[in-house]
């Protein structure tokens, strides 16, 4: 009946530090004091407030452990980290270093979409202790260690592409928490209104209208409830614009798709957890595929379910046959 393709999105955030841009620093006054003082951390244990779950807690002591272990090779020396209990407070004075988890990183450069924030520091900064370091929460453990990882570098004075580029690319892709995927949801997209839209320019007047009437038909279908299958607060309109629609409807001859007739429903979309299933539609294809003009109602409506969930078909849909696809199957 018909065929989907499906093309996923994986999440690609920014992984931030810019110098002062969680804590603040200043320049030493001396060449002298700056040879003799070296990076504020080298050699040093730095004690590590870390404020988050316990989940989130153990994942920056993974991050940590990462840099005693290979601070000698990329930043040059020695450095061991005190991860402090949960409520404790060093009796020496502050924290060096202060790792927050946030819903959302802010004031972190120019990227709006950082999944992680520190200040880099080097022998010529004094730390106003404690070193600030965002990291935003809701990422699966692997990519928060790496968040992790990647911010702490900075704090050891490594720029972004400095060895080891696995831990210090700008850009990575991430995978958040497990999310349900959009076969699981009743509304797969980011509103509850879908916008459609009719590309069938290479057709005459009298064509087009006859595809739009159909396209109409359907929707009003979808609009209406679907006998059930559609949530209440789910709408679609009928645009004019292909380019901004959610869903484009279109016949072709022939597609790869499939090579009888019928229709096809292509999908696009996002995978922030990157489990390889869409979690979030972001455009939708219809294909008609050597289609009768009469039948375009029924697979308009049927594919559209489609990207609502599928959760099961209505029987005036599932049982309608060969004729009535092409009548009034609706209402």
């Amino acid at each position: 009946m018909d065929r989907r393709l499906a093309g996923a999105i994986a999440l690609c955030l920014v992984l931030g530090g810019l110098a002062g841009c969680s804590a603040a620093s200043e320049a030493l006054d001396s060449t002298s004091e700056l040879v003799e003082r070296g990076h504020p951390f080298a050699n040093e244990t730095v004690t590590v407030a870390v404020d988050g779950t316990a989940r989130e807690r153990a994942l920056a002591a993974d991050g940590l452990a990462y840099w005693e272990a290979n601070a000698p090779e990329y930043a040059g020396f020695t450095v061991d980290f005190r991860v402090l209990e949960s409520g404790e407070t060093p009796t020496e004075g502050p924290p060096d270093v202060e790792i927050t988890f946030v819903e959302t990183v802010t004031d972190c450069g120019e990227s709006d979409y950082s999944a992680g924030c520190a200040p880099r520091l080097t022998a010529s900064t004094r730390v106003d202790r404690p070193a600030e370091v965002s990291i935003r929460r809701g990422f699966a453990d692997e990519s928060t260690r790496l968040i992790v990882e990647h911010e702490v570098g900075h704090l050891l004075g490594l720029r972004h592409g400095d060895p080891p580029r696995d831990v210090m690319r700008h850009q990575r892709t991430l995978a958040t928490l497990p999310r349900p995927n959009a076969s699981e949801r009743p509304v797969p997209w980011n509103d509850t209104t879908l916008t459609v839209a009719v590309r069938n320019e290479s057709l005459s007047a009298e064509e087009r209208a006859a595809y739009r009437e159909e396209v109409a038909y359907a929707l009003a279908y979808v609009t209406e409830g679907a006998d059930g299958a559609v949530p209440s607060n789910v709408s679609v309109e009928l645009v004019a614009a292909p380019e901004d629609a959610d869903v484009v409807v279109g016949p072709v001859a022939s597609s790869e798709c499939r090579s009888d007739a019928g229709s096809c429903l292509l999908v696009e979309g996002a995978d922030p957890d990157r489990d390889g299933a869409i979690e979030t539609y972001t455009r939708a294809e219809i294909l008609l595929v050597d289609l009768d003009t009469e039948a375009t109602s029924w697979h308009v409506a049927r594919q559209l379910l489609g990207v609502l969930g599928d959760d099961g078909l209505p029987a005036r849909l599932t049982d309608a046959s060969y004729e009535q696809r092409r009548g009034a199957w609706h209402g």
